[in-house]
């Protein structure tokens, strides 16, 4: 049996993800704050099993309990393959430091940068010792080496997340059974996320015009043929520990 264990899993990238990877004798373990009613019968229609997960992720305080009760659906010794995607993120709040309410500020580090790490931390801890294959890929994005103005929390969790990644794999170099890990950045693709870019005020983000011409000219990227460029990452094996992999680069 395959395990996947998806955040953010309502729409958007993490919803096509889960789509691409569904088959049979494979079970998700779907987390997200919304209803993902959708999303599950698509997956069961290919033959997977879905666990539904409903969690705001930025009650960080409560990641232990969503751990267990995913971990207590999971037996061990018929697992061959379990993944963390860390693909939950918050874009909000847009705009130059210290304009808006910092109770916004905060809930975007707990979803974008803390939530992820300790969710990482905590599935790592239990898998450690398994002999089957584990994995954790992590959600990046251009942002993580780019700079843009109004995006300072979203820039500086992504670029965290990153390292983090790397920090992970140098580390389970040591293990006899080994964790592989690494980030992957979709790059601009037509999701929801896209929408909430589009619709900023230039006081906030000065390159919003920029994001609606993309999406008037057709460049942003298909979520479908992203989302299979990653579970091709995915079952490869052969990922460089820690990188970030671009989908544009890919062929």
């Amino acid at each position: 049996m395959k395990h996947y264990i998806i955040t953010g899993a309502s729409r958007g990238f993490g919803r096509y993800l889960a789509e691409a990877l569904a088959e049979d004798n494979t079970t998700f373990h779907l987390v997200a704050r919304s209803n993902m009613r959708e999303v599950q019968e698509s997956i069961e229609n290919k033959g997977g099993k879905v666990h539904v997960h409903h969690a705001d992720l930025s009650d960080t305080h409560k990641l232990p309990g969503l751990n267990h009760d995913i971990f207590k659906k999971i037996d061990r010794q018929q697992t061959e393959y379990i993944v963390l995607v860390n693909n939950a993120g918050m874009l909000e709040p847009v705009g130059p430091v210290g304009k808006y309410d910092p109770e916004t500020y905060r809930r975007s580090l707990e979803v974008n940068f803390t939530a992820p790490l300790l969710l990482t931390y905590l599935f790592v801890h239990a898998v450690q010792d398994w002999t089957c294959r584990k994995q954790v890929v992590m959600i990046s994005s251009g942002a993580a080496i780019k700079a843009y103005y109004g995006w300072s929390n979203y820039c500086s969790t992504k670029a965290g997340l990153n390292r983090f990644t790397e920090t992970l794999a140098l580390e389970q170099k040591g293990f006899k059974h080994p964790v592989e890990a690494f980030a992957f950045n979709p790059g601009r693709i037509d999701t929801q996320m896209q929408n909430v870019i589009r619709e900023q005020s230039a006081d906030d983000f000065p390159l919003v015009d920029d994001f609606i011409r993309s999406k008037e000219k057709g460049h942003l990227g298909d979520p479908v043929k992203i989302a299979a460029k990653l579970v091709r990452l995915m079952n490869d094996g052969n990922v460089p520990a820690g990188k970030m992999i671009v989908a544009a680069e890919m062929e």
